[in-house]
């Protein structure tokens, strides 16, 4: 195993980081970050499919939120909603890319890393359903009286 060498990053931006130049502030950064999420989405949104489905659920989703006239609280519900779902398919995404990156074998703790993370975005989309149900069942339902 390789060993381990320990560097003192001080948090006062010590000589270290400003050595290296990391961290460096002003606008080039701050545009930089912005191309460096704007990467990130186009990545997972052209290799993740289940990412370019929520997209898609989230186009009509929003449409139905316009179809049925929704109060500015149900919109902030389905929106929230929306966007949970989006940012663990990215933590899932991230994190299915780093145990790729460390391991290309099988190995039970990839897996396991693999699957809760997983099980989040599960546990997001069953979330989101129920607040979009609790949002739009009403008006369904009030369309067929």
């Amino acid at each position: 195993m390789a060993s381990k060498k320990k560097v003192k990053v001080e948090i006062s931006r010590g000589k270290y980081v400003e050595s290296l130049e990391l961290k460096k502030l002003g606008l080039k950064r701050i545009g930089k970050s912005f191309k460096f999420s704007f990467d990130g989405l186009k990545y997972a949104y052209l290799h993740e499919q289940s990412l370019a489905l929520h997209v898609i659920a989230m186009i009509i989703v929003i449409a139905c939120g316009f179809g049925f006239h929704i109060s500015a609280i149900q919109w902030v519900i389905t929106l929230v909603m929306g966007n949970l779902i989006l940012v663990t398919e990215l933590i899932n995404t991230s994190i299915e890319a780093v145990v790729d990156l460390v391991t290309g074998e099988y190995h039970p703790l990839a897996k396991v890393a693999k699957d809760t993370a997983s099980a989040a975005c599960f546990v997001a989309n069953i979330t989101a359903f129920g607040m979009w149900m609790v949002v739009f069942l009403p008006k369904i339902i009030a369309l067929f009286r």
